[in-house]
């Protein structure tokens, strides 16, 4: 079976074959630049996630695991 990832954007999802990632790259790269605000933080989440060889590819951001998730809410927390 060949290897595909998926990119879903604005609730759209559609599958890739693997060879059309640097393709992919190039198209989001280029909206990326092209385009501002949240517009921009979308293509922008999807590139960096084809950049990191991601299999599913989203317009939002990825939630932190629990661990990292934990250690920012102890930085923040105020000691009595």
């Amino acid at each position: 079976m060949a290897k595909t990832f998926t990119i879903t954007c604005y609730g759209e999802t559609k599958e890739y074959p693997e060879s059309q990632r640097k393709k992919m790259i190039k198209e989001f790269q280029t909206a990326m630049l092209c385009c501002d605000g949240s517009e921009a933080e979308r293509y922008r989440n999807i590139y960096g996630d084809l950049i990191a060889g991601e299999k599913e590819c989203m317009d939002t951001e990825r939630p932190l695991s629990p661990e990292p998730e934990e250690m920012i809410k102890r930085m923040f927390t105020v000691q009595e």
